[in-house]
């Protein structure tokens, strides 16, 4: 009978398959790492395009948070701006107002100089036909936005047409008539009339009221 001895063989397959499994264990986990690196570096490129849209969107809010700050400065030069103009128009009011109204209670106290002056006139119910000479001012006062003014006049009447004019009339308002009395006539002198009347001044430029006041 022939023995074969079989052990170096066995041994050698042992030894074979050791190295298979241990080759297979560092395929896969060479495989694991090189996926870990894909993966890896398909997150680091996620987050470098996200650091560089965060970086565009920082340069964007910066850059609206000036455009903001510089349309609140151009704001603010603005407000300012309209304060020194309404300070200079005040200014200006206050300086030319009170010509102007002397100005006004002139034009009150005049006849129509011409055809359309008269007939603005007439629209404004004013009677056209009243002789001015009738009545004259003899004081006035003016103080805080309020004026008083006495006169007199040849009889009431003449003192409604004035209250009348002065109503309608440019600067003037909340007129209102204190006292009228007769005087007492003297010797060769004819029955007049005293008259007290307060109001209110604007000096605002009110002309453009005016003309729809005569256009109507």
């Amino acid at each position: 009978m022939i023995r074969v001895n079989l052990l170096p063989i066995k041994k050698a397959r042992r030894r074979s398959e050791g190295r298979t499994q241990m080759v297979v264990f560092v395929g896969l986990l060479l495989l694991q790492c090189a996926l870990m690196a894909v993966v890896y570096m398909d997150l680091s490129s996620q987050v470098d395009d996200l650091k560089k849209e965060v970086a565009v969107n920082q340069r964007d809010v910066a850059a609206a948070e000036k455009e903001l700050e510089s349309a609140k400065v151009l704001e603010a030069k603005q407000v300012e701006q309209q304060k020194q103009v309404d300070i200079l128009k005040e200014l200006e009011e206050k300086r030319t107002g009170p010509v102007r109204v002397l100005d006004e209670l002139q034009a009150v106290l005049s006849p129509p100089r011409n055809e359309a002056e008269r007939h603005a006139r007439a629209r404004m119910n004013w009677n056209v036909e009243w002789d001015t000479r009738r009545l004259w001012v003899e004081s006035w006062g003016e103080a805080d936005g309020t004026f008083n003014m006495t006169g007199k006049a040849l009889n009431a009447d003449d003192v409604a047409e004035y209250l009348e004019r002065l109503t309608s009339a440019r600067y003037f308002s909340n007129i209102r008539l204190n006292f009228v009395k007769a005087v007492s006539a003297t010797k060769d002198s004819v029955d007049l009339v005293d008259f007290s009347i307060t109001g209110t001044l604007s000096y605002q430029d009110e002309s453009a009221e005016d003309d729809g006041k005569s256009g109507s």
